[in-house]
């Protein structure tokens, strides 16, 4: 497989993005741990592919380039180019740097090492968190990185890069060796598999995991690895069910699955401004829809029994802290924690709490009045229901049968309390008064994904879904409808289009017998993301272009909804519930 102007490469925690204006990375990532940059002319660039074994550009000043990553063993490298090249590297758990005989520099950090070596001298400047540096180039550089087990061969990727590149060949080639598909489908599984990684002897992620981006987020999240999982089972069931092990280990004594599982305690705190791993929020439940996955394709009694002590806890969990009217639904307390982060969904909540911070004190920590969310409380109904599901087959009827219970009150408060008949939609509403928060979303297209739409509301709602002055525009259904007056066809929550938005709608379709409604909806998806040969995070609505984080990984459920489409798998929830 080869792309043209693709300049992101990455191995296991260790991630290269090429500058795309000129010579030089853009951004070189070691985890959470080391970030850095070097920066070079703004010539022309002649021709650049991307294939299995790395990155190679041609310039018109006559210079190449050449980047490749095996594991967290990562070189770059600079030929033909004179000119002054400079980089600064903000460094966590800096180790300090050294001068080595042959004028090359070596810098410790956290994990492993970083050797930089030019033909000419390097000026330096150590940083209390890293370092800058300044080379006057005249024919050749060369970056390599190294961590874990990998150090000991640093020496020789820094005089060999063909190295690198042949191990890296041998083991994408053996990774997606069984991958079928065009060439945008083998795209998304080279994006799931290599977004895969492992961190040895780490106290929170203790088995491997799939980073979102490892361009961008460098850590785990709850509700991208469940979807993840979702992928993988189509690939390897038992992969598939290690990517939620540390979501069962992190979770809180109090019944809580974070948000997220940080890669130091420092990211974390510099963010959240919690001295942990993981901050106070959650993240959207679709844990138990990967959990039926999983289980669906291999029946595993100790995964299972692991799995349903979790559910039930972060059940718990939301019935005693976030249903503050004791009514069935549940609340969100904080944007982030929805998923949605900057929606028009949360703008005036938000308002509201600033205004009046007083007024919502009894709930302890929150940023907005709390929202009982339309999307939220689907995935609350369908995790009972799938509670219900694993109960019975381990045996515990009682419990079962409680769950079913639990799912059909808030099945009923849904329509009861989030429907408008008048503009036949489900809308979101404030937890105090029930009052609509009348912010037209793709949520409301998860009460078909949970089946909890009756047959009419689900025919209103296919009416704005393919309604191109709402939810069916160039890429469709953007996360605001198009007729808001918040819409940003580029906003990130305020306009763009997501595909996990995409996918819960596109089996919520099947889930009613909308089969062709939606295979047009996979289709015009698929030949939007084909266009550019893109997995982005996401993509503006109104012309397709992508956006945000590339190499996405809950973008790659396209995978999934291609093999609902073949018969070769998909969700089937409602009839295996």
């Amino acid at each position: 497989m080869r792309i043209s102007n693709k300049f992101e490469i990455s191995g296991n925690i260790t991630s290269i993005i090429m500058s795309s204006t000129g010579i030089g990375l853009s951004k070189l990532f070691y985890g959470e741990y080391v970030e850095g940059e070097l920066r070079g002319s703004n010539a022309t660039l002649l021709r650049s592919y991307w294939d299995f074994g790395g990155i190679r550009r041609y310039w018109s000043n006559g210079s190449f380039e050449f980047a490749s990553v095996y594991g967290d063993l990562a070189v770059y490298v600079v030929r033909g180019y004179r000119g002054i090249i400079q980089g600064e590297f903000k460094v966590r758990g800096f180790g300090g740097i050294s001068e080595l005989s042959d004028g090359s520099i070596n810098v410790k950090h956290e994990g492993g090492f970083m050797r930089i070596k030019s033909n000419q001298p390097l000026n330096l400047k150590v940083l209390d968190n890293g370092f800058a540096v300044t080379i006057n180039i005249n024919g050749e550089l060369r970056v390599v990185t190294a961590g874990g087990d990998q150090v000991n061969d640093i020496d020789k990727a820094l005089n060999d890069e063909s190295q690198v590149e042949s191990k890296r060949r041998l083991w994408l080639s053996t990774l997606m060796s069984n991958v079928n598909g065009d060439d945008l489908i083998k795209l998304c599984w080279y994006v799931i598999l290599t977004n895969r990684c492992s961190v040895p002897n780490h106290q929170a992620l203790r088995k491997p995991f799939n980073m979102p981006s490892k361009y961008v987020f460098k850590h785990q999240w709850l509700w991208d690895s469940s979807f993840h999982s979702i992928v993988l089972s189509h690939y390897d069931v038992n992969m598939a069910m290690e990517e939620l092990e540390n979501l069962f280990t992190n979770q809180k004594p109090d019944g809580r699955i974070p948000h997220e599982i940080f890669m130091s305690k420092e990211a974390c705190k510099s963010f959240w401004g919690i001295d942990d791993y993981s901050p106070w929020t959650t993240q959207p439940p679709v844990l138990a829809v990967a959990v039926d996955r999983v289980l669906s394709v291999k029946w595993d009694d100790d995964f299972a029994k692991r799995a349903i002590n979790a559910l039930m806890k972060y059940d718990e969990w939301f019935r005693s802290q976030r249903d503050g009217d004791s009514d069935y639904l549940y609340s969100y307390f904080d944007p982030l924690e929805s998923g949605w982060d900057n929606s028009p969904r949360w703008d005036e909540a938000t308002r509201r709490f600033n205004e009046n911070p007083q007024r919502y004190g009894r709930y302890g920590k929150l940023t907005m009045a709390p929202i009982e969310a339309v999307d939220l409380n689907s995935l609350i109904y369908l995790q009972r229901r799938i509670i219900a599901k694993l109960a019975r087959r381990l045996g515990e009827v009682k419990a079962a049968n409680y769950y079913d219970e639990l799912a059909d009150e808030t099945a009923r408060a849904i329509r009861r309390i989030t429907w408008n008949n008048e503009d036949g939609f489900f809308y979101d509403v404030y937890e105090e008064n029930h009052e609509l928060i009348r912010v037209k979303t793709p949520a409301a297209f998860l009460t078909l994904f949970s089946g909890i739409a009756t047959g009419e509301q689900a025919e209103k709602l296919v009416v704005h879904l393919f309604n191109p002055r709402e939810f069916w525009t160039m890429f469709p259904l953007p996360s605001v409808s198009a007729d808001e007056p918040t819409y940003d066809p580029a906003g990130y929550w305020r306009g763009r289009s997501w595909i996990n938005l995409v996918w819960f709608t596109y089996h919520g379709l099947r889930n009613y017998g909308y089969y062709n409604e939606a295979s047009r909806l996979l289709n015009k998806v698929l030949e939007v993301m084909g266009k550019s040969m893109t997995c982005s995070e996401n993509y503006n609505s109104s012309n397709g272009e992508p956006m945000g984080a590339p190499d996405f990984g809950w973008s790659t459920l396209v995978i999934d909804m291609v093999m609902s489409e073949s018969g070769k798998g998909g969700l089937g929830l409602m009839g295996s519930l």
